[in-house]
């Protein structure tokens, strides 16, 4: 009768080694597709990151330029009026040395 159970068991400790063995393979591939999907994730959200990070940095070099140029446009605004004040003062003086003579 041992001889029996032993002729039974051992089928059944095959069939078991290969659920446990199928079981094991299917939790490696349920967790190489998990941790692929965790990369992806990952991916995109450091994308994303990467993109506010660009998108704040544009705005702030778009804001320097705007307050560059409004403080060149007023220099060269400053220097256009003393030009236009000397042209004054010389045809000021002009009038004055024609009306003299």
């Amino acid at each position: 009768m041992l001889k029996h159970w032993k002729n039974r068991l051992a089928p059944m400790a095959l069939a078991a080694a290969l659920l446990g063995l199928v079981g094991c393979e299917a939790a490696e591939q349920s967790a190489q597709k998990l941790a692929e999907e965790a990369k992806k994730e990952a991916q995109a959200l450091l994308s994303d990151s990467v993109g506010e990070v660009v998108n704040e940095v544009n705005r702030q070099v778009d804001a320097l330029q705007e307050s560059t140029n409004r403080v060149m446009g007023k220099a060269e605004q400053d220097d256009q009026d003393k030009q236009d004040e000397d042209a004054e003062q010389d045809a000021a003086k002009v009038l004055e040395q024609s009306v003299e003579t």
